[in-house]
């Protein structure tokens, strides 16, 4: 795990530029950014350079969640995301959690790199379990997906 707040800070910064297709929104942006000098941070790195970075958040004594996660570009499909993936299921399941949320756009939105995101926790074993509607927000449902650890 990732103790430097500067650290993550300046990696979420960094991987948020890489991916403006998942990453387009710049309140949301600024607030995953103070958000990743707090939170449980995740780091994989590839010749000797960090790549990926993924923030835990605990809710509660049985659950943690998936809060950001985001792999260079230039390194997806190489495993990057999953061995993110298992750093932070290892580590809640150590703490006591029995489950892992994440949120991502709803499955009924067609857009490519959403949908990727989904086969990607689809494959790691997350199920679609809840959506939820925002009133300022009708465009993009999101759907939350559940692990159970």
């Amino acid at each position: 795990m990732e103790r430097d707040p500067a650290r993550k800070r300046e990696l979420h910064n960094r991987l948020t530029a890489l991916l403006p297709h998942w990453f387009g929104r710049p309140q949301s942006n600024a607030k995953y950014a103070i958000e990743a000098e707090i939170l449980d941070g995740y780091i994989v790195e590839s010749e000797g350079v960090n790549r990926g970075l993924l923030l835990l958040k605990y809710h509660g004594a049985l659950s943690a969640e998936v809060y950001w996660m985001g792999v260079d570009p230039t390194c997806h499909r190489r495993g990057m995301g999953r061995a993110l993936l298992q750093a932070a299921v290892d580590a809640a399941r150590d703490g006591g959690a029995r489950y892992l949320i994440v949120a991502t756009l709803h499955p009924n939105d067609p857009y490519e790199p959403f949908v990727r995101t989904r086969r990607f926790y689809e494959a790691m074993d997350f199920v679609f379990v809840h959506e939820e509607h925002f009133p300022v927000d009708p465009e993009a449902p999101l759907a939350y997906y559940l692990k159970q650890l």
